[in-house]
C-alpha cells in the first residue's frame, strides 16, 4: 500500500513538472448543464408556437390537424395535412397526408427554436417533394 502511494504522489509531482505558467485555458468553458426550457417552432410571418395544431411552413405551404408524436428534443415528429398554394382547389377538400419533421434546435436564451422542416407525403406532384425537404425556419437572431 505504502509503495502505490509513494509512486501515486511520484507520478502526480512528474505531471506538474514543466509547465511553465501552470494550467492555461482558453475559450469559453462548457454549459455546466444541458439546456432547459419551452421549445418552439416559428410559424413563418409568425409567432413561436409550441406544438402547433396547425401553421405555415413558408408563403406556399402550410400544415393543419397536426399531432406531434415528440416535441422538445433534437427533432420534433408529427403527422397531419399538407396543403398549399399550388394545390388549390382540390386540397381544400382532400389535403395530402403528411409526416413532419422538424430539425436543428437552437437554444437562445433559455428556449429552444427548430430551425429546419422536411414534409414527406405520397402523392405530391413532380418537384413538390424537394421544395419541402430540409427547408429553414425562422429562428430569434442570437
Amino acid at each position: 500500500m505504502r509503495r502505490a502511494v509513494t509512486v501515486c504522489a511520484a507520478a502526480l509531482m512528474a505531471a506538474g513538472c514543466g509547465a511553465d505558467g501552470g494550467v492555461r485555458v482558453e475559450g469559453p468553458a462548457p454549459p455546466s448543464e444541458s439546456p432547459r426550457g419551452p421549445v418552439y417552432v416559428v410559424a413563418y410571418m409568425g409567432d413561436p408556437l409550441q406544438r402547433p395544431s396547425r401553421f405555415a411552413l413558408d408563403e406556399f405551404n402550410a400544415m393543419a390537424r397536426i399531432r406531434w408524436e415528440s416535441w422538445g428534443g433534437g427533432s420534433a415528429v408529427g403527422t397531419g395535412e399538407l396543403s398549399g398554394m399550388w394545390c388549390l382547389p382540390e386540397c381544400m377538400a382532400e389535403p395530402y397526408r403528411a409526416t413532419i419533421t422538424l430539425s436543428g434546435l437552437t437554444w437562445r436564451e433559455r428556449a429552444g427554436y427548430y430551425g429546419r422542416f422536411t414534409v414527406r407525403a405520397e402523392g405530391l406532384p413532380a418537384g413538390r417533394a424537394g421544395e419541402l425537404t430540409d427547408r429553414r425556419l425562422t429562428t430569434p437572431e442570437p
